[in-house]
Order: structure tokens, then C-alpha cells, then sequence
């Protein structure tokens, strides 16, 4: 049986290169050694070894036999999946975000994105991070859904990792922080469909940066916008 500090420090493990994974820092396909990885995070290989294997199990690694393991990619299916739920989710969280959300909390993100765009958000990568989090959290709090929130909850770490790596994709932070900000006029405007359809727009253009086929309900925000 594992000890109390085996357990933790193999928790520790995948917590750190969980985290690195969804920040990129370690990159879809890329070869990941334990030793290195033991280096890296000043551990034993034996931590390593348990967190690589959970981290196989929640399907972020993937084993190959005399290969290695390696940082697993996201197919263009599941990032289509993945955008098809969400718009069809977050448009209508949105929706019902736009009439409910306090005007003190659409106040404070105002301000967020004005400070951002002021200093150029191309140069604060991990700052846009932070503000694409609290963006989508107060929508998901204000819609007062439990189970639309539990379900992207669920989901949490894979849109994560699609946000960080649309992001990187030239172009798309100033893009995203654009189609963000259109979602956050129409809820200030307390304009229930301009915010809706403002983020099947955002969350199509995703899709789209991907090469994914968009969904029905991004073409029709699409034309109508």
C-alpha cells in the first residue's frame, strides 16, 4: 500500500504537469520522460511514474509500446463536439445572463477589458487568460443554471486547454477579447438575444480557427451578424 507522502506526492505530480499540459508548456505530441519530469519537478521517478499513469487514465497522456509516453492531442471531431455543446450551451447562458447578471459585476469586467485592451492584450497573454476565466464564469454564475454549469464544470479542463491553445493561434487573442467584448456590450445594453447570438459567434469562431465544421446555429448568428 502507498504511504500518506506517496500518495501526496504523486497528487503533486500530476497536479504540476496537469497544469503544465493545459499551459502548453507541454505540447500536444510532444515526449514526456519521467526522469526529465523528475528533474523538472524535484521528485522521485516513482511520483512520476503513478501520475503519468493516472494522467493516461483521465486521457491527457497517451502510452505507446517502445515509444514512450506522449502529451495527447485533441482530434478536430473532438473540437468540434466540444464547440457544438458549448454554443449550444453558453448562447443561451448568455441569453439568460444578459437579464440577470448585477450591473456592479458587468461594471468590474468592463473594466478589466478596457485596462487590457489600454495595454494591448497581444502582450499580456496570461492576463487574457485570467479575463477569458472570469468572462465565462459570470456568465455561467448568472444564468443560475446548476446543471448547464455542472456539465461545463465536467468539461472544464478540456475547454480550457482549447481556449489556451485557440489563443495561441495567431491572431485569435485580440479576436477572442473583440468577440468577447461584443457579448459584454449586449449585456450592458441587457440585450438578451444580441448576447446570445454575440456568443455563438465567439464560440463559432473557434471552431472555425480549427478547421472544424462550424455548427447550424454559428452560420445563422453568422449571417445575421
Amino acid at each position: 500500500m502507498p504511504t500518506a507522502p506517496q500518495i501526496a506526492g504523486s497528487a503533486d505530480a500530476y497536479r504540476k504537469i496537469k497544469d503544465g499540459i493545459l499551459a502548453l508548456r507541454y505540447q500536444p505530441g510532444q515526449k514526456l520522460s519521467e526522469a526529465k519530469l523528475a528533474a523538472e519537478l524535484k521528485v522521485g521517478r516513482s511520483p512520476v511514474r503513478s501520475a503519468l499513469a493516472r494522467l493516461e487514465r483521465d486521457g491527457w497522456v497517451v502510452v505507446l509500446p517502445q515509444s514512450g509516453t506522449f502529451v495527447r492531442d485533441f482530434s478536430a471531431g473532438e473540437i468540434a463536439a466540444m464547440c457544438e455543446l458549448r454554443l449550444l450551451l453558453e448562447s443561451h447562458a448568455a441569453r439568460v445572463a444578459a437579464q440577470r447578471v448585477s450591473g456592479d459585476e458587468l461594471a468590474t469586467l468592463r473594466g478589466q477589458f478596457e485596462t487590457l485592451k489600454a495595454r494591448g492584450v497581444e502582450n499580456h497573454f496570461e492576463q487574457f487568460l485570467a479575463l477569458d476565466d472570469q468572462f465565462h464564469g459570470m456568465v455561467y454564475r448568472a444564468a443560475d443554471n446548476p446543471l448547464i454549469t455542472r456539465i461545463l464544470l465536467n468539461l472544464r479542463d478540456q475547454i480550457h486547454w482549447v481556449r489556451v491553445a485557440n489563443a495561441a493561434l495567431p491572431g485569435r487573442v485580440e479576436a477572442s477579447l473583440n468577440e468577447m467584448d461584443h457579448v459584454l456590450d449586449a449585456m450592458e445594453r441587457r440585450d438578451a438575444e444580441a448576447a446570445a447570438q454575440a456568443m455563438q459567434l465567439h464560440i463559432g469562431n473557434i471552431a472555425f480557427s480549427y478547421d472544424v465544421a462550424p455548427v447550424e446555429g454559428h452560420k445563422k448568428a453568422a449571417s445575421a451578424g
